[in-house]
């Protein structure tokens, strides 16, 4: 066999690089995002993990934050949208309550949404139904636009609390400084010392997330 046969061999079984494509793109950034954050986003990696060179993904996308915009897209185009009641009241808290669900199992998402300049475009039908879910709990559409900013500002502070929180076999100062206080000093906080160390102390997201929605409506 000549030395040109076995190039040609070893050309077919390596056959051609997969063509480069908006969808192995996106597919690629979520799988890095995915694993190391939204941080560890680049042109380059991800132009590393196709085995491609950075300019080849500029010719398909135009920049990071419209990648990270077709991933959050994709993600969402992708969720099986909830069952909802049909009092208004119960439909809003079920809507609330799977976003936060939702964004939970995505800790990498809410970074990116914390810095308010991103929205997938599927998200649209989510925003529509909450909306209208105030309204039709009795708010004027400008009243639900400044109530769901309160719950939005709320839901999103759970989530980043969730996403820092260390896990570890101490307590975290937050709970042992508290729960520690002296009672001659600072008797109100002693007084709370159940509550600083009931170990279901941060799953309290759906009640409080109720006390909020009905405060805002009698408000």
């Amino acid at each position: 066999m000549s030395d040109n046969d076995s190039s040609s061999r070893r050309t077919a079984r390596r056959g051609r690089p997969a063509r480069l494509s908006r969808d192995r793109i996106v597919d690629a950034a979520l799988a890095l995002v995915t694993e190391e954050g939204s941080e560890a986003l680049s042109m380059r990696k991800v132009a590393d993990a196709l085995g491609s060179a950075p300019m080849s993904i500029y010719r398909h996308v135009s920049d990071k934050d419209e990648l990270l915009l077709l991933v959050l897209d994709r993600i969402v185009a992708g969720l099986p949208r909830p069952e909802l009641p049909d009092g208004p009241r119960d439909r809003l808290l079920a809507l609330l309550r799977w976003e936060h669900d939702e964004l939970a199992e995505r800790p990498w998402i809410v970074d990116v949404l914390r810095r308010g300049d991103l929205m997938a475009p599927s998200v649209l039908w989510l925003l529509e139904e909450i909306y209208t879910a105030w309204q039709e709990c009795g708010l004027s559409l400008e009243q639900a636009v400044t109530a769901n900013r309160i719950v939005w500002g709320f839901l999103l502070g759970d989530l980043a609390q969730r996403r820092s929180a260390r896990p570890g076999k101490r307590a975290p100062y937050q709970v042992s400084v508290p729960a520690g206080a002296d009672p001659g000093a600072y008797p109100t906080v002693a007084a709370l010392g159940p509550y600083w160390n009931a170990p279901d102390r941060r799953d309290h997201f759906a009640a409080d997330l109720a006390l909020l929605v009905d405060a805002l409506l009698r408000a």
